[in-house]
């Protein structure tokens, strides 16, 4: 008995160039996310009662299952990714904080806050830092 050849088995492939539809142009989701340094006031099982500028007269529950919060313990105050449809609807921006009001250790705490929710936000916008000559695979 002879085996026959894959070629006469299967089928010949034929390859088409041309499409009938044009391909759904793929965008990044990082662009619809900002960061934020919020103040936690107050925290229950699924919400969280924070504020953009420190004050709890004008703070907001907020469910945490759409936030990404920073595992870093900072004190009362969090660093938070979440969309900017989000924070929109919960009137949260990028607030200046008034500083004097915070001891030096919280201030250390709220310096740390700040830089990373910078740092995050230049990363989802695409933003890389640049690195000092000759960078990173100097010694390499």
């Amino acid at each position: 008995m002879r085996m026959r050849p894959l070629s006469e088995i299967s089928a010949p492939i034929i390859r088409s160039t041309v499409r009938s539809y044009d391909r759904r142009p793929v965008r990044s989701a990082q662009s619809s996310f900002t960061c934020l340094v919020l103040v936690k006031h107050a925290e229950s099982e699924g919400q969280i009662l924070v504020s953009d500028d420190g004050d709890a007269v004008g703070a907001i529950w907020i469910a945490k299952a759409p936030l990404l919060i920073d595992p870093k313990d900072r004190g009362p105050f969090l660093v938070v990714t979440l969309t900017h449809q989000l924070a929109s609807q919960k009137h949260l921006r990028v607030a200046l904080l008034d500083w004097d009001r915070y001891t030096p250790a919280e201030r250390r705490l709220l310096k740390d806050a700040v830089e990373t929710a910078r740092r995050t936000r230049s990363r989802l916008s695409g933003f890389e830092d640049v690195l000092p000559f000759p960078g990173r695979n100097a010694f390499a």
